[in-house]
């Protein structure tokens, strides 16, 4: 694909919404012009996910007054001397529910773990593992194999110059699966192993499958080598997507190729982290109908995790699947039934398009998103780098930048309760930059990231994502109401504050956008806002449409024992920052 010139559609497409966004230079530099929405159709009465982006980009001409289709209904690319149509077109999607993937490689804990962690970049479910720890028999293995109907095999096994007889073994056994199953359901297959078997592999799958190849994602016992196998995979993925959903193939022609959304944000996540060449982390977070995803980069090393199998719609009742109704009562202010909490997730997996009408419905669909990115996160920490900075092993490293995407976030009626619905999802630790991206460029921005730069970076810097503000998150154990830290604020306009921070509390100090303030930080003994046990700091910080946040309520967060405690903790949480009330 080109690098963008002047003008750019990026479209992206989820399972609920579809949305077009318009880039173009203005005054100089790349700037977010405008954007244009509509349901999605792949499914019924359409069934063809063109029409929605047809309709979007209906919308986006209202808003412009420039036409992007012809009267054929064709995508107008390259613009056009009468100002129709766009230069460039970058497209990626969610939608549709996860391909299922078969595994194969050597070692649980080595080349297996490597696979997974490639699955999991992916909107993919893992549906069966050979390996040399499996202990069925093959017709077993066979009879499995076929029951799971996967729609990707991905063959790891065997470092540079190791293991050969025991990997084609395994491929053997997939290959005797393979053959039993219908020609139009066979899987596509990845091969991303030892290089010295790859000529062997493949002649195995001649007049079978094609196979596609990768480096060998576990060069070495203590070296992984994933990109290779992840950029791969997703070529893969849309191949099988084209042949699946009516109209992906017309949108992958407009833009070159479809890329998942869940890679596009983790490439954005991804360079900026290098380009702020930060010591700590940079994060991505989307919460979807189906899906939810955790983007994170250390150091210029991303780490993806996507759960296909958890959303706020589609997949709100494979929630249920992995954590408890108790644990998602704990996040409410009233009191509620189970039975109450229970009946909302299966009425919103029926009709995951619906949005909170009511003050009680919109507590239980911000619950639900808590325990999405709970669950998210408890997959996430595994994979991550044992070099990351943190303030424990079980606690979310040091993030300085989290980016926030999904409906459930971005249209929340209040900024404050987007903010708080990710500091008790996700339990950051230390300081942290919290980034709200309005309008969903990130996933396009991953793209144009690697195309073009300068764009990225001016359309970031020029307002289009939105600061809520920054979370001091206080780590340590007290007695509720114990002081535990001293913070003082000083604004470049406004009064100074000083504060004596309580266990157990959350407060926020407003700090407009645009304003600077100098926050000098003193948590007492046993306490650690990012920088050691105790250890005070000055930090200069900007301000945004929540302000300044000071998150006191240990890691994890402590809930009061008794039930009343707990629903009044929980309502002055959500009353200071969410504001659901006011």
């Amino acid at each position: 694909m080109p690098p963008p010139t002047d003008s750019l559609l990026a479209v992206d497409i989820g399972n609920i919404y579809t949305r077009v966004a318009l880039l173009d230079i203005v005054g100089g530099e790349f700037r977010f012009v405008a954007s244009g929405q509509a349901r999605t159709t792949i499914e019924l009465p359409f069934n063809d996910m063109g029409e929605g982006v047809r309709q979007a980009l209906d919308q986006l001409s209202e808003v412009t007054g420039r036409n992007f289709l012809d009267d054929s209904e064709h995508i107008i690319i390259p613009s056009q001397p009468d100002g129709s149509g766009a230069d460039s077109l970058v497209a990626t999607s969610s939608a549709g529910e996860a391909l299922r993937v078969a595994l194969v490689g050597l070692m649980p804990s080595v080349s297996v773990a490597t696979a997974q962690k490639v699955a999991g970049s992916n909107y993919l479910k893992v549906v069966e593992v050979f390996s040399l720890g499996d202990r069925r028999r093959e017709e077993q293995q066979i009879d499995s194999f076929l029951a799971a109907k996967p729609d990707i095999l991905l063959i790891a096994g065997g470092t540079e110059h190791g293991s050969k007889s025991a990997v084609l073994r395994l491929v053997d056994t997939a290959i005797m699966a393979i053959r039993l199953m219908p020609q139009n359901k066979r899987p596509e297959v990845l091969y991303s192993g030892n290089r010295d078997i790859r000529a062997d592999v493949k002649k195995r799958f001649e007049g079978l499958c094609e196979v596609t190849e990768a480096e060998n994602m576990r060069p070495e016992l203590d070296r992984e080598n994933i990109d290779p196998a992840r950029r791969q995979l997703s070529t893969l993925y849309e191949h099988v997507r084209i042949g699946r959903i009516a109209g992906y193939s017309e949108i992958a022609r407009w833009g070159g190729s479809v890329l998942p959304t869940a890679q596009a944000q983790g490439f954005v996540v991804n360079y900026l982290n290098r380009l702020y060449k930060s010591d700590n982390g940079a994060l991505g977070v989307d919460i979807g109908s189906s899906a939810t995803s955790l983007a994170a980069s250390f150091r210029g090393r991303l780490s993806l995790m996507t759960r296909p199998d958890i959303g706020v719609g589609h997949n709100a009742v494979s929630v249920l699947h992995h954590t408890t109704l108790d644990r998602l009562l704990r996040w409410l202010p009233r009191e509620v039934s189970p039975n109450i909490m229970r009946d909302y997730i299966y009425n919103k997996s029926l009709a995951p398009a619906t949005v909170p009408q009511e003050l009680d419905d919109l507590y239980l669909e911000h619950a639900l998103a808590r325990e999405c990115l709970q669950i998210t996160l408890a997959s996430a920490l595994p994979i991550y780098p044992d070099t990351v900075k943190g303030s424990g092993p079980s606690l979310t490293p040091y993030f300085d930048n989290i980016l926030i995407d999904g409906a459930v976030l971005t249209r929340a009626p209040k900024h404050g309760q987007a903010a708080l619905i990710v500091l008790d999802g996700l339990q950051p630790c230390g300081v942290t930059n919290l980034i709200l991206d309005t309008y969903n460029l990130a996933p396009a921005l991953g793209v144009v990231s690697a195309l073009n730069p300068t764009a990225t970076v001016q359309i970031m810097e020029s307002g289009s994502f939105l600061n809520l503000g920054t979370a001091i998150s206080l780590v340590g154990e007290a007695r509720p109401g114990q002081e535990v830290a001293r913070i003082k604020v000083e604004p470049k306009n406004g009064e100074k504050v000083d504060l004596k921070i309580k266990f157990g509390t959350l407060q926020v100090i407003p700090l407009p956008v645009g304003d600077e303030a100098k926050v000098n930080i003193q948590p007492y003994s046993g306490f650690d806002a990012g920088f050691g046990a105790g250890t005070s700091k000055t930090i200069t910080i900007k301000g945004g449409t929540v302000g300044l946040i000071i998150d006191a309520r240990g890691r994890p967060i402590v809930f009061p024992k008794q039930p009343a405690k707990r629903i009044e903790a929980v309502k002055k949480w959500c009353n200071v920052l969410g504001e659901y009330e006011t």
